[in-house]
C-alpha cells in the first residue's frame, strides 16, 4: 500500500466544500486531478519504473490495478508531461469513477462527509426548493494537513510528495483558497527554490494538465452557469436586527441547525467566520424582492 498517502491529502484540502454531484467542467477537470494525484503518488512512493527521467508503469501491482487497464497503449518510458496529457485526455467517465471510488474510502473512514451545500441557505436557492449537497473534510484532518504542509514549506523541510500536492492545489486553484495572501507571502521564498531541488522536481513543475471538455459536456455547458462555484451567497433572517452582531448570531444559528460547523474568527468593520473549513466575510444587508426588503447577511469566500 501507498506510504505518503498523496491521493488523502489532495482530497481533504480540495474537494472540502465542492459540490458531491460532481457535474460541471470544473468537476470534470478536478477529477483529472484527482487522477494525477494518484499517479504522482505511486511515483513518489517508487511504485512506477524510471529510466533517464521517464517513468514506466512496470510490473508494481498498485500500478497496474490503477492505470493498467486505462493506459493500455503506454507500455514504455514516458517523461512526466506525456504522462500528464495521457491523464489531461481521459474519458470523464474514468476520472468520475476513480473520484467516487477514493471519496467512498474517505467517507466510509470518517475522514470526509456529505451535507447540505452552503447554497440550500441561500436565499434564491431555498425559494426555489434547490437541494444540493457538499463534501466537508473532518475538521481535525483538514487543519492537521494544512498545518504539516505549512510548516514543511516554512521549514523547508518540503518531501517530493508535498511538491507534488503544492503542484495540484495551484494547478487546480485551490492554494489561493487554503492559504491567505499574509500566508502565502511567508512561503514566496522557500517555493522560489523549490524547482532546483532535484531533477525530479524540475520537470514536475514545468508541467501542466490540459483538460478539454468533452463534446457533449461542452455542448450541455454551453450558456450555462453549471460547474461554476457561486462564492456569494444571502441568508435571510426573516428579523431586522437592531446591530450587526446579532444578525450574524442569527446566520451562525440558522448554519449550524443545518449541520455546518461554524467559528466566527474575526469582527469589526467585516467580520470573518469559518463555515466547514472555509473562511468567508459575513456583510449584513438586506435584498429586495418585489415590494418587500428581506433582511440577512450577505456571505461571502474571504481572500484576504
Amino acid at each position: 500500500m501507498s506510504k505518503n498517502l498523496l491521493t488523502d491529502r489532495y482530497v481533504i484540502l480540495s474537494f472540502n466544500g465542492e459540490e458531491a454531484a460532481g457535474h460541471g467542467s470544473e468537476q470534470n477537470r478536478k477529477n483529472h486531478f484527482l487522477v494525477a494525484a494518484r499517479f504522482l503518488e505511486l511515483l513518489t512512493d517508487g511504485k512506477l519504473e524510471e529510466k533517464n527521467g521517464e517513468y514506466a508503469l512496470g510490473k508494481n501491482m498498485e500500478a497496474a490495478e490503477s492505470f493498467g487497464s486505462i493506459f493500455k497503449d503506454k507500455s514504455g518510458y514516458y517523461p512526466l508531461q506525456s504522462w500528464m496529457d495521457a491523464i489531461a485526455g481521459l474519458p470523464g467517465k474514468v476520472c468520475s469513477d476513480m473520484r467516487q471510488k477514493k471519496l467512498e474510502a474517505l467517507i466510509d473512514a470518517g475522514t470526509m462527509d456529505v451535507i447540505p451545500s452552503l447554497l440550500e441557505s441561500d436565499c434564491d436557492y431555498r425559494m426555489n426548493g434547490i437541494k444540493e449537497n457538499a463534501y466537508r473534510s473532518d475538521f481535525n484532518r483538514y487543519r492537521s494537513e494544512k498545518a504539516l504542509l505549512k510548516n514543511a514549506v516554512l521549514k523547508n523541510t518540503l518531501t517530493d510528495a508535498d511538491v507534488c500536492l503544492i503542484w495540484l492545489l495551484c494547478r487546480d486553484g485551490k492554494w489561493d483558497e487554503i492559504f491567505l495572501p499574509e500566508e502565502r507571502k511567508e512561503f514566496e521564498e522557500v517555493l522560489k527554490e523549490v524547482s532546483a531541488k532535484n531533477a525530479f522536481i524540475r520537470s514536475l513543475t514545468a508541467c501542466r494538465i490540459e483538460v478539454t471538455p468533452e463534446k457533449g459536456l461542452s455542448r450541455f455547458l454551453s450558456g450555462s452557469e453549471a460547474g461554476k462555484r457561486q462564492d456569494t451567497i444571502f441568508i435571510e433572517t426573516e428579523t431586522m436586527f437592531p446591530n450587526g452582531e446579532e444578525c450574524i448570531n442569527a446566520v451562525k444559528s440558522i448554519l449550524e441547525s443545518n449541520g455546518h460547523i461554524c467559528e466566527l474568527k474575526s469582527t469589526g468593520s467585516i467580520p470573518v467566520m469559518e463555515i466547514d473549513n472555509i473562511l468567508y466575510t459575513l456583510t449584513p444587508d438586506a435584498k429586495r424582492v418585489r415590494v418587500m426588503n428581506i433582511h440577512g447577511v450577505i456571505v461571502s469566500r474571504y481572500h484576504g
